[in-house]
C-alpha cells in the first residue's frame, strides 16, 4: 500500500474499526509520516470521545416527558376550542338570518301581498268562464288569480297587480262591447233582425208571397235559429 492509499483510507475511515492487521496499519508499521500521522489521530478521536461523554444531557428525561403530556393537554384543550369557536359561529348566524333576514323576507312577501288589488268586474254579456278564459293568459304575476261565482252571479273577481287588472278589464269591456259578440245574439234580437230584413226585401222588390222574396241567408239563418217544440206529456 503507498501513502496515498492509506491516507484516503484514513480520511474516508475510523481507526477504531480497523483491526491490527489491516492494510493500513501494515504500511504505519513500514512508514514513520503515516504511523505518526495515525497517532495523532487516535489521539483526536479519543479526545472527542472524552468530551462528549462528559458533557451534560442537554435536557432532563423527565422534563421532557413532562413537556410532551402538557403539549398533548393542549392540543387536545385547542381542538374542544376550535369546536366551541364553530359551534358557537354557526349559532351567532343562525340568530344573525333569524333576526335581519328572514324578517326581510317575509317583510318583502308582505309588501308584495299588498301591492296586489282585488275588484270584481260585473258582465253584461259574457259568462263567467268565458270572462276567466279570456284573461288567464295575463293575470300570472306572483299572488294573481281571478275567482269564478258559482251561485250564477254575473261577475268576475280579479286579483293582481294594477297592470294586470287594468288589462283584465280592458280586455272584458272590448269583448262585451262588439257587437258581433255571440253572447248578444239571443232568440228576440235574432227574429227581430229577421223581420226587418223580411219586410226590406218585400219594399225592394215589390208584392209577392214573403216566403218566395226572403233572400236564402235568411232562410237559412231562419232554420238554424227555430226552437224546437216542446214535447206533449
Amino acid at each position: 500500500m503507498t501513502c496515498e492509499e492509506c491516507l484516503s483510507e484514513l480520511a474516508t475511515g475510523s481507526l477504531r474499526e480497523m483491526a491490527a492487521d489491516s492494510a493500513v496499519m501494515q504500511h504505519c508499521v513500514t512508514c514513520p509520516d503515516c504511523s505518526r500521522l495515525t497517532t495523532q489521530l487516535r489521539d483526536r478521536e479519543y479526545n472527542a470521545a472524552n468530551v462528549l461523554n462528559n458533557l451534560p444531557p442537554m435536557s432532563n428525561p423527565i422534563t421532557v416527558a413532562e413537556t410532551s403530556v402538557l403539549t398533548a393537554q393542549r392540543r387536545r384543550v385547542g381542538q374542544v376550542v376550535v369546536m366551541l369557536t364553530g359551534a358557537a359561529l354557526v349559532i351567532t348566524i343562525w340568530f344573525t338570518a333569524a333576526k335581519i333576514f328572514f324578517p326581510a323576507m317575509n317583510r318583502g312577501d308582505l309588501n308584495n301581498s299588498s301591492s296586489l288589488r282585488t275588484e270584481t268586474i260585473p258582465l253584461q254579456c259574457l259568462s263567467p268562464q268565458q270572462a276567466a278564459d279570456i284573461i288567464n293568459p295575463y293575470v300570472r304575476s306572483h299572488g294573481s288569480t281571478y275567482y269564478v261565482p258559482s251561485s250564477g252571479i254575473s261577475a268576475i273577481t280579479v286579483r293582481g297587480n294594477a297592470a294586470e287588472v287594468a288589462k283584465s278589464k280592458d280586455l272584458l269591456l272590448t269583448f262585451e262591447s262588439d257587437p258581433a259578440a255571440a253572447c248578444r245574439h239571443t232568440v228576440g234580437a235574432d227574429l227581430k233582425l229577421l223581420q226587418d230584413e223580411i219586410f226590406a226585401a218585400q219594399k225592394s222588390q215589390g208584392t209577392g208571397s214573403a216566403s218566395d222574396k226572403v233572400p236564402t241567408a235568411v232562410k237559412k239563418r231562419t232554420a238554424a235559429k227555430e226552437l224546437p217544440e216542446p214535447k206533449k206529456q
